[in-house]
């Protein structure tokens, strides 16, 4: 009789390694809004203080905070002790899911940090081939991802008043490529036109479906920027029948039309 075994590892978790790197801010009193990048991107904070909203989540960030965001989400930062210094990693893996809300934000210790340091290492070294880089820096990841498989999350905070739209948007984004009308929010949520609006002023101060477009135009600035998708496949994965349409909105919310756009990305 066969002894049986492990199983079978049969498909890779991380299918593309974009980004990692170690960035540091001096400028006190810095605030900023910005969108994560597509995919999973995970940051730790090494040192300095921060005040971070990311999708109404209201978290305190300080020196071993480690954040998970997820699929282009809108944040804001606020500093309060500089230098800010953080780590970040971007991947896309489509079969991993996210951590729940309560658990994107955890306090990590010495080990997790070195992991990070190896790992930026690793994706810095030019003296193997390219091929060994790659199969040393998935292998980093996949370390990294395995420690923070476990762990407790740090509670966050969110404006009541704005709740219900952070909550309809998460559910929204998940598949942007629909038809997505007001009619659409009134049936996910429950809820009134007039009570969806005021919600979307408090969380973001705009109509909603100018909401969506700004949502919708973000990731596909990232996925211009750093996917090998053609662009007819970008216009549908966020809702654009047309591309013409695509690349008109693209254009006028950017000031640059999207092709132009990846080619100054990889410039």
């Amino acid at each position: 009789m066969k002894k049986s075994g492990p199983p079978i590892v049969s498909a890779p978790v991380i299918e593309r390694i974009l980004l990692c790197d170690l960035y540091e801010r001096t400028d006190p009193g810095y605030s900023g809004e910005a969108s994560s990048l597509p995919g999973h991107l995970i940051q730790l904070h090494v040192s300095g203080g921060t005040r971070h909203e990311v999708n109404g989540r209201q978290y305190d960030m300080a020196p071993g905070s480690l954040i998970w965001y997820h699929e282009d989400e809108l944040v804001r930062i606020r500093t309060s002790h500089v230098p800010w210094r953080f780590y970040t990693l971007n991947f896309i893996a489509t079969q991993l899911s996210p951590p729940p809300f309560e658990d994107r934000v955890r306090q990590v210790g010495a080990p997790v940090r070195h992991r990070f340091e190896t790992l930026l290492q690793t994706w810095r070294d030019t003296s193997v081939t390219p091929a060994v880089r790659e199969m040393r820096v998935q292998a980093d990841v996949l370390r990294l991802l395995a420690d923070l498989s476990t762990g407790r999350g740090t509670p966050f905070e969110m404006d009541s008043s704005a709740r219900l739209w952070w909550e309809l948007e998460t559910e929204l984004r998940h598949d942007l490529s629909r038809r997505i009308d007001l009619t659409t929010m009134v049936a996910l949520s429950g809820r009134s036109p007039a009570t969806i609006a005021r919600s979307c002023r408090v969380a973001v101060d705009m109509p909603p479906m100018k909401r969506i477009k700004q949502v919708r135009l973000s990731l596909a600035r990232g996925l211009v920027a750093r996917s090998d998708l053609q662009m007819t496949e970008i216009a549908s994965r966020v809702g654009y029948g047309r591309v013409h349409e695509f690349s008109r909105d693209y254009s006028r919310h950017f000031g640059v039309a999207p092709s132009a756009d990846r080619k100054n990305a990889l410039e």
